[in-house]
């Protein structure tokens, strides 16, 4: 809804005073949730993965955490399967964002309704994600990756030929999927393959990838733009990168015994 909001926001009060009231909307609503709400492990509210909490030998065991260091599980190249996936979404997304409005507003649609389109994306990453938490217990991640990628591609190839309409909703729909469905894989299949013993240093790693990667893609867009006065071009020689994804998801499988890297 921010996009929406703060769009009206700027046309009436400018965007200094936007910049503002975003960053007093952080101290007021953000900061006390990190504050007051957030834990940093469910044992620390008696909580457990596996249920109740058994007595005995049986309940250290349950408290006993394993899985790969961050050393072993680098080693794998679904590490870095999964970890490109959310680079490039992280690459590709950041930079279609960044130029959204400029970039539909080049194919005809109003400023408005550009900003208007991250509630598809938003809603379709919503569901991607419930999806993929879904599917991720019922079959293999190299087709998650995959349906993630292809949909990544595919907004950034319909983002050439977008138009008022329908055809808007499905590049909102394709873009926000992509971003929401490998995320969402990232957080269940690494638990799931490296355990959690060091699973906070293993997603920080993914994390500064994901990160890092968005310093660049709004860069290239803008860049590539100045240069061929539109974003077709760099929109179509960047719909490969998550295809090349796709297709070494179908040659990679994640480790067989994650508790012994």
């Amino acid at each position: 809804m921010t996009p929406l909001i703060m769009e009206g926001f700027i046309a009436n009060y400018g965007w200094r005073l936007a910049w503002v009231v975003e960053g007093l909307a952080i101290w007021v609503i953000v900061i006390p949730i990190a504050l007051l709400g957030m834990r940093d492990r469910p044992s620390a509210l008696g909580q457990f993965p596996d249920g109740r909490v058994r007595v005995g030998e049986q309940a250290r065991e349950q408290r006993r955490e394993t899985g790969a260091t961050v050393r072993q599980a680098v080693r794998t190249p679904f590490f870095w399967l999964i970890t490109s996936g959310v680079a490039a979404s992280g690459l590709l997304s950041t930079a279609v964002n960044f130029h959204q409005i400029s970039l539909l507003s080049e194919r005809g649609l109003s400023t408005t309704a550009a900003a208007g389109n991250f509630l598809w994306q938003t809603i379709a990453a919503l569901l991607a994600t419930l999806a993929t938490g879904y599917f991720s217990d019922r079959i293999r991640p190299r087709w998650l990756i995959v349906m993630s990628m292809v949909a990544l591609s595919g907004g950034l190839i319909l983002g050439v030929f977008v138009d008022p309409g329908l055809s808007a909703v499905a590049f909102g729909a394709l873009i926000g999927s992509a971003g929401g469905s490998i995320r969402a894989l990232e957080a269940a299949a690494f638990p799931r393959y490296y355990g959690t013993a060091h699973i906070g240093a293993i997603r920080g790693l993914v994390t500064s990838f994901s990160v890092g990667s968005t310093a660049f893609g709004p860069v290239v867009y803008a860049a590539a733009r100045e240069v061929t006065g539109s974003y077709g071009a760099v929109l179509l020689a960047t719909a490969p990168i998550p295809l090349a994804i796709a297709l070494a998801a179908f040659m990679i499988r994640p480790p067989e015994n994650s508790d012994h890297l």
